[in-house]
């Protein structure tokens, strides 16, 4: 495992310098690139928190059956 620490911290030491902020964060606040990158975040945003809220819904949806079968298979 050491080893493999090692191997990550040396990566990030040495590509820490071609890590720069995107123009969403940090650049001119008003031209058109950064306006379109907001609203891409925002479209992805919206459609993971969709899929997850899906997901967690079905899973809510089906624990609730499994509850009610087993209440009433024990009459």
């Amino acid at each position: 495992m050491i080893p493999f620490i090692r191997t990550i911290s040396l990566l990030i030491i040495f590509l820490a310098g071609s890590l720069y902020a995107c123009s969403t964060c940090f650049g001119d606040p008003n031209a058109a690139a950064t306006e379109g990158m907001n609203w891409a975040i925002i479209s992805l945003l919206v459609t993971t928190g969709g899929v997850l809220s899906g997901v967690i819904l079905s899973i809510r949806k089906l624990a609730n059956r499994s509850k009610r079968y087993w209440e009433n298979k024990g009459e």
